[in-house]
């Protein structure tokens, strides 16, 4: 499969569209592709088994001006480019769009209303955002965001996806929340690399988080920001 091809099966669906950069543009900040290797091996964050981005060196390919990769296995579709400035791109489908309501919900009795995709609250939404930031971490540490990071972060196609959570949380429990609305969900940061750590991504991910929860109707409260907390700290410590 092509890549277009690839990014069309991603937009088809619901999707993040990340893209992270300097904000002050240099031409050359990755001269070659064997830096922009290295960029990625030591930016690339692993907390959960699959991680972001996807990145397997034989698998890149490179034109001299940016690298790029891809996967399409099963419910992992990802596409990304690195350019030579150090600009980052990155689409994202929603791993758990591609799969069936009856699979997702394997074992409730009743099946969750028809939807046209569901988000889990953390592995959709809280755990992606946290490993964006993360990498962005990963990038400023290399010198490429210098002196101040844009990040812009999209999340397209979630009309009528709904919000869930596992059985045991209480939020959620004869309510339903559903994004009503058909336009993308965008969020963008300008953020000094010097402010840039680990712990901040991690409180800007959680925050970026609730903001994409308001929009599908859910405003939670302080126990369920406590607990959304301490799932943030597991992912990060990898006690999932």
């Amino acid at each position: 499969m092509s890549y277009q091809e690839l990014l069309n099966e991603i937009q088809s669906r619901g999707y993040w569209r990340v893209e992270m950069r300097s904000s002050e543009y240099q031409e050359k900040r990755l001269p070659n592709r064997a830096a922009m290797q290295e960029l990625l091996s030591n930016a690339t964050v692993s907390l959960r088994g699959w991680p972001y981005p996807y990145f397997v060196a034989e698998e890149t390919a490179y034109n001299g001006k940016w690298l790029e990769g891809q996967v399409n296995s099963s419910h992992y579709k990802e596409y990304w480019r690195l350019y030579e400035s150090g600009q980052w791109v990155h689409y994202l489908a929603l791993s758990r769009a591609w799969i069936t309501r009856e699979k997702l919900f394997e074992g409730r009795s009743p099946l969750p209303p028809q939807h046209s995709g569901y988000l889990h609250v953390r592995g959709d939404i809280l755990y992606d955002l946290t490993e964006i930031f993360r990498f962005a971490v990963g990038l400023a540490q290399s010198g490429v965001l210098d002196p101040a990071a844009f990040l812009s972060i999209q999340l397209h196609n979630t009309h009528d996806y709904m919000l869930y959570e596992s059985f045991e949380r209480p939020f959620f429990l004869g309510q339903e929340f559903v994004n009503t609305s058909e336009r993308p969900i965008e969020q963008q940061h300008n953020i000094p690399i010097s402010q840039l750590s680990a712990d901040i991504a991690d409180q800007i991910a959680l925050e970026a988080a609730i903001k994409v929860f308001e929009v599908f109707g859910w405003v939670p409260g302080e126990a369920a920001v406590r607990m959304l907390t301490e799932d943030q700290k597991k992912l990060v410590e990898r006690r999932l």
